[in-house]
């Protein structure tokens, strides 16, 4: 039983991963400027551009980051935690712009990732698994 909830926990956290890590390369391949521009123009009136483009800018590689960590299994918990701050910045801008839809999304990926962290004691097929084991067994073999 337990090996199925560990290969569900890794196809969830695979498919999360990737949610975020292409999120972010897509905003890099249409231009970083061109978001930041798109993001403070779609945001103009509602929250100030000091708060606005700095995380315009900081998004993208904290997707990227975070979503590559997330996909590997390589210090899970950090990309999660990245991306949950993510997901409450965004959100925080959706209801900001009365868009309730995408926020009730935001949200179901915010349940997403607090269940993913929840069930990290799952996390075999990770690379954090691989380098824990590996490690504890060299200082096995050392005593």
């Amino acid at each position: 039983m337990t090996r199925q909830r560990e290969i569900g926990y890794a196809l969830l956290r695979l498919t999360f991963g990737v949610v975020f890590l292409f999120a972010g390369i897509g905003k890099f391949i249409g231009g970083l400027s061109g978001f930041v521009g798109m993001m403070n123009q779609r945001f103009s009136g509602k929250l100030p551009a000091m708060m606005v483009m700095p995380f315009a800018y900081v998004l993208p590689f904290g997707e990227v980051t975070a979503g590559a960590l997330i996909v590997f299994g390589l210090f899970t918990r950090v990309g999660l935690t990245i991306s949950g701050l993510l997901l409450a910045g965004l959100t925080f801008g959706t209801v900001m712009l009365n868009d309730f839809p995408t926020a009730a999304h935001n949200v179901q990926y915010a349940l997403v990732n607090f269940a993913l962290l929840w069930l990290s004691d799952l996390n075999r097929y990770s690379l954090d698994y691989l380098f824990r084991n590996k490690s504890t067994s060299s200082l096995s073999a050392a005593d």
